[in-house]
Order: C-alpha cells, then structure tokens, then sequence
C-alpha cells in the first residue's frame, strides 16, 4: 500500500485532477510516477508453450445440435478445471457490434477532460461511473489504465456463484492481466454479471463437490463481504485466499 506522507499527498492531487491516466499522457509525461511501479517478479514470464495453447470454443452450430452442445460443455468445463479462461469464436455477435462498442470506449476517453469530470467518482454502485483505478488509495502500486463502467440492465442479475469458492478449488479463477502497448491506446471491454450487495444468503463450496477427503476449502461469505474485501485489499492478490480455511 502506498502509506509514505509524500506519496499519498501526491496520489491525492492526481485523484483531485479527475483526469486519470491519460491526464497524465496529454500533459507530455517522461516517466511514469512511482506510485505505477511494480515489482518485475511479481509477473512470472509465460513460456511459448502456455502462450499457445490457450483453449478456444467454437459455438458453431452449437444451439442445434445436442451432442455438439454436450462437447462443448466439456470442453468450457475442462478449460475451467485447468486454465480458468477460454476463447470463444463463431458466437455470433457480429464484427461491426464489437468494433462499434471500442469507438465508443475510444470516443469517451478522448472526451475533454472537463466533460468527464462529472462522471469521475469512487462509487461503483453507480449507474454510469469513470475512474481511474478503484483500489486508488488501497493498492501497493497502480495499474496504468482509465475506466469507466455502466450497467447495461434495468435489473441486473444475481450471480449465482464465484466458480472457485463454489466448486471447491475444482474451477479455477485466475487473475488476468493486460499489457499496454508502445504505442497508442490499448482498449479491453469486460462484461460482467451483476451483484446483488443485499443479497444476505451465504456463498459456499457445494455439498455434493465436497467430501470427507475432500473437504470444503473455503467458509461461505456473502457478495458484500466479498466485495468489501476484494476492494479493500486492492488488485495483485487473489482475493479468494482471504476466505480459505
């Protein structure tokens, strides 16, 4: 966490210009502030091997065909079970919808800095919100990236679970990361299912994935709790460990 006098100081005054990153890259910044710094071995080095073997799931004709779709479940679990993410090709949703949906990521950021100001908050429960990193004040060192998020349903769903803590270590639920490119912006759109922070019913390994050798690995917890704690903690460290038994 960035606790020194100095340092928070100047964290608080590149919060207050609510301009984030690309703030900082329009007013011609040389070096990159400390506060973005992190350590080179917190980021193993993926061999050529792990760079191309990266599962990919092709839902071509998948919704008419029950033993194509049966083959694909297996392998969107298998790819859970090992990797913990999976490509997904031929889904349907045209070319021009994604492309459109990154013009629209791009034109928002290139926006004058004075029309997105009053977007800029720290509560994400917003229906609309802009930022720069959400755990600003919590973590050890910043990620160098703007964000902005929206809810894209009047009633957003309940999730219905968190694939690790529910299958007891059986899925897994990696951290992923981006780099940022030489030149230029790098754009990432994230769809999420959304969170009920009322929800009060308690989360847990499944009863049927546990057993008395394999017993459950992690207490329930509610989305709050969770929530509360992945933010408090800041991104770099997997949140489910503080839930572990």
């Amino acid at each position: 966490m960035i606790n020194s006098d100095d340092s928070m100081s100047k964290l608080k005054a590149f919060d207050d210009t609510k301009a984030g990153v690309k703030g900082l890259v329009d007013e011609g910044v040389t070096k990159i502030p400390t506060w973005f710094h992190h350590p080179p071995e917190k980021f193993p080095v993926a061999s050529d091997a792990e760079r191309t073997m990266i599962p990919v799931i092709d839902l071509e004709g998948v919704a008419k065909d029950p033993m194509k779709r049966q083959q694909v479940v297996s392998r969107i679990r298998e790819a859970c079970e090992i990797w913990g993410f999976f490509q997904v090709v031929n889904h349907g949703i045209p070319l021009s919808v994604l492309e459109d949906m990154k013009d629209g990521v791009r034109r928002f950021f290139e926006q004058d800095v004075e029309d997105k100001k009053e977007f800029y908050t720290h509560d994400s429960t917003k229906p609309f919100f802009y930022q720069s990193n959400f755990d600003l004040y919590n973590s050890p060192a910043l990620n160098w990236r703007d964000s902005f998020g929206c809810q894209l349903a009047p009633h957003v769903p309940k999730p219905e679970d968190f694939p690790e803590l529910i299958t007891n270590d059986k899925f897994k639920s990696v951290q992923h990361r981006v780099l940022s490119n030489l030149i230029g912006p790098r754009i990432s759109v994230g769809c999420f299912f959304g969170y009920n922070l009322t929800q009060s019913s308690k989360l847990g390994p499944i009863k049927k994935l546990s057993s008395k050798d394999d017993p459950p690995k992690y207490k329930e917890t509610t989305i709050a709790e969770y929530i509360a704690y992945f933010k408090s903690k800041g991104l770099g460290k997997n949140a489910l460990e503080g839930f572990r038994i």
